[in-house]
């Protein structure tokens, strides 16, 4: 089974899965305040879930406790969403310069059918984030680079989080379908460097997706 027959097997569970996709997905908006009480009868669990999810999503920054015990999905801002990009980009040119070096026919052949059916989809924003996904964590397992996997798993959550909210963009879909293209052709060149480069310009472009759609989000109604 490969990563995308795996991420369909197996969607999250439990609270924290649960609440984490809330987040992700928007059904928790930025800013928006609930407690364990109310999260554990939306849930229909115990408290005792509920306070143990809020706690992880908490230290990875997803949510915030307030003085008043209650806790709040993370706002966003343009400065944070720059920081976290501008770390995305390095830690996964890397990551697309390794597995360039290390990439088989077969991982080829995995990386190619991805991406092929990321464009056949590319009018469903959801596949596409799901596909692209398994594409960059693909990109992972070849590289075998594993200080730039445990550095990303630091960020996952925000960067799950503003690849959902950046893709519904108009037309943003399609262009991140071409991007993928341009990324599986750079690294089976068999050129590093061109792979990093590529890499490197796709990330950023999404970090300018995110950063527009903070501002859109944030700006005051007229």
């Amino acid at each position: 089974m490969n990563l995308l027959d795996h991420q369909r097997a197996a969607p999250p569970s439990g609270a924290y899965g649960r609440l984490r996709d809330w987040i992700i997905s928007g059904k928790l908006a930025p800013e928006t305040q609930v407690t364990e009480p109310g999260l554990a009868q939306m849930l229909g669990l115990s408290r005792t879930p509920v306070r143990e999810a809020l706690t992880i999503l908490v230290s990875e920054g997803l949510m915030t406790r307030l003085p008043t015990g209650r806790v709040m999905v993370a706002a966003v801002s343009v400065e944070e969403i720059q920081r976290i990009y501008d770390v995305r980009s390095r830690l996964e040119g890397l990551i697309a310069r390794d597995a360039s070096m290390r990439i088989t026919p077969e991982d080829r052949s995995d990386l190619e059918r991805q991406v092929v059916l990321m464009e056949r989809l590319s009018d469903d924003y959801a596949e596409v984030v799901r596909i692209g996904k398994s594409f960059h964590q693909q990109l992972e397992y070849i590289s075998r680079n594993l200080v730039c996997s445990s550095f990303l798993q630091q960020i996952r959550g925000h960067v799950d989080r503003y690849r959902v909210f950046t893709t519904q963009e108009p037309g943003r879909s399609f262009l991140v379908a071409a991007e993928h293209r341009g990324v599986f052709e750079a690294v089976v060149s068999g050129t590093p460097e061109t792979a990093e480069s590529v890499m490197r310009l796709h990330i950023d472009e999404a970090g300018k997706a995110a950063s527009d759609w903070a501002r859109k989000w944030s700006a005051p109604e007229t």
